[in-house]
Formats: C-alpha cells, sequence, structure tokens
C-alpha cells in the first residue's frame, strides 16, 4: 500500500513537472501575482471575467482555451458583442475616429419625414445672391428636393396685361389682352402724380362711361351743340330740337330775330322747346323760330 501511494505521488510530481517545463512564460494579474505560465512569444492582454487584467504573452491566444480554462475573456468571447459597433459609416454620415458626423455622400434615396408639430429647422444659413445662387424646389408628386437656379426660376414666370419684363426687372406698362379692373373707394383711391400739363386745343381728355370704363374724347366732343331754324304754323307752341339738353340756362330761342326770355317766353324740356306766349305777343303763321342749344 505505502508502495502504491509513493508511486502515485511520483507520477503526480513527474506530471507537474513536465507542465511546469512545458511553459515558458509568465501571467501576471495588475496586481503583479504570477497566475499562470504559458508558452508565448506575443505579449497580449487578457482580462479575467472578475475584471482582473492579465498580462501575458501567448504564441496563439486563439489556440490556449484549454490551458487558460473559462476564466478570462478572450477575444472570441467578444466579438459577438463588438459586432454591433459601428466600424463603418455612409449614405450621407461620415465617420471620424470615434465620431459620427452628418454629411457625405447618399449612396441610396433617403427620407426623412416630417409633420406639422415635428418639422425641420436649418438655422444660421448665409445670405445667398439671386443672381449666383440656386434655389430649392419640393417636387410635389413625391416630396424630393430639387434645385433650380434663381434666374432659370425667374425667366420661367411670364408677364403680361399691362407688365413688361426686362432681365430680372418688372415694370408696369405693356399691352392689356384681358378686360381689366381695379377697384378704389372713398379710402382706397387711385392716384397718379406728376402728370404734365395739357393743351385743350391739341389733347383728348379721358372719361368714364357708366360702367367705369376708361375712354378718351376729341376736344371737338367735350362741347356738343346744336341750331334749329323754323318757320312756326299760327298758333304753334312746340319745337321740337334732337339732341337738346333739359337746362334752360343752356339753351337759347329766337323769334324773328328777337331772343325770348327763357322761363317766361318758354320752358324747356330734353329736346323739346315750348312757347308760352302773353298778351304781349302771340305765334303767327310765317314767324320764324330759332334755337341754339349747347351740352
Amino acid at each position: 500500500m505505502k508502495q502504491y501511494l509513493l508511486l502515485v505521488g511520483l507520477l503526480l510530481l513527474i506530471g507537474f513537472t513536465a507542465n511546469a517545463q512545458l511553459d515558458s512564460t509568465k501571467v501576471v494579474d495588475n496586481k503583479g501575482t504570477i497566475k499562470y505560465v504559458l508558452k508565448a512569444t506575443n505579449s497580449k492582454i487578457i482580462t479575467q471575467k472578475d475584471s482582473l487584467t492579465l498580462y501575458v504573452t501567448p504564441k496563439q491566444l486563439s489556440n490556449l482555451e484549454n490551458e487558460i480554462g473559462t476564466d478570462y475573456v478572450k477575444y472570441a468571447d467578444t466579438s459577438s458583442m463588438l459586432a454591433a459597433y459601428l466600424n463603418s459609416v455612409g449614405n450621407g454620415l461620415t465617420k471620424s475616429g470615434k465620431s459620427l458626423a452628418l454629411g457625405g455622400t447618399l449612396s441610396t434615396n433617403a427620407t426623412i419625414v416630417t409633420s406639422e408639430s415635428n418639422f425641420m429647422q436649418i438655422r444660421g444659413l448665409t445670405s445667398g445672391s439671386t443672381s449666383a445662387d440656386s434655389v430649392m424646389v419640393v417636387d410635389p408628386a413625391n416630396g424630393t428636393l430639387k434645385w433650380i437656379s434663381a434666374s432659370k426660376l425667374f425667366n420661367a414666370l411670364t408677364f403680361e396685361n399691362g407688365l413688361t419684363k426686362t432681365g430680372n426687372t418688372v415694370r408696369l406698362g405693356g399691352t392689356l389682352n384681358q378686360a381689366t379692373t381695379i377697384t378704389t373707394d372713398g379710402t382706397n383711391v387711385l392716384k397718379i402724380a406728376g402728370l404734365q400739363g395739357g393743351n385743350l386745343g391739341a389733347d383728348s381728355l379721358v372719361v368714364t362711361s357708366s360702367d367705369g370704363t376708361l375712354k378718351k374724347v376729341n376736344r371737338e366732343s367735350v362741347v356738343q351743340s346744336g341750331e334749329v331754324k323754323i318757320s312756326a304754323s299760327l298758333g304753334q307752341t312746340t319745337i321740337t330740337v334732337a339732341n337738346m339738353p333739359a337746362l334752360a340756362s343752356k339753351v337759347w330761342v329766337f323769334r324773328n330775330g328777337a331772343k325770348l326770355v327763357a322761363g317766361e317766353d318758354y320752358s324747356t324740356a330734353a329736346g323739346t322747346v315750348t312757347l308760352t306766349p302773353t298778351v304781349d305777343w302771340a305765334v303767327l303763321a310765317g314767324d320764324i323760330f330759332e334755337v341754339q342749344w349747347v351740352k
């Protein structure tokens, strides 16, 4: 029995010695305590699962699982966790070291959905130039952002019906191609200042029709006048005069060259003179009546 125990002890001692001779590099924890001895050629750092850091120099750390056991964290233990972290970016994002920033080339379609309450703002934009810069527009069909130069956008517009475009300037002036109404009232009036003086001997006048349409008339048309001469019959009291105004102040009646008195010898209505003889005179056959009018 004693010989048997001695043999077992001897075998264990030989095995331990063999193991000790197999390793040539020390495994030291971060407290300086020797933990293990490994074959090694390159310096490595491994971490025990209780977060204790060990400095080792394994020949090939991936082949030491049987020697290290499960008490240490190896690369294979962390590769699945590290796979979830970013090591590259794209489609409008840029990575520099551990920093991720907006900016870069889009490699696929990108959509940002906004709402009335969750809208997008870009602040701090510098002032642009209408002659050199472009304008951002949105495709109404799909919301795609596009750009168009300011000059092309302006040139795409047409100006007519009294407006004229020269270069990038639009001015009042041109041909009307449809009926145009400017409505005014007692507060919002239309004024044209700086008009030059006119000449009634050569210029025309601007007038309005019953519906407010502006028209021009020649100076001869401003004052209308007429004259009618008749030979009366005995007792005739009515003289018809076309286009004559109703106002007696614009009508003059003569009997045989003598002027009659308005309101006493005659009265007027539009287109009609009514004679009112008195005891001083009567309408005789062959009397010459002359009616003159102006309006």
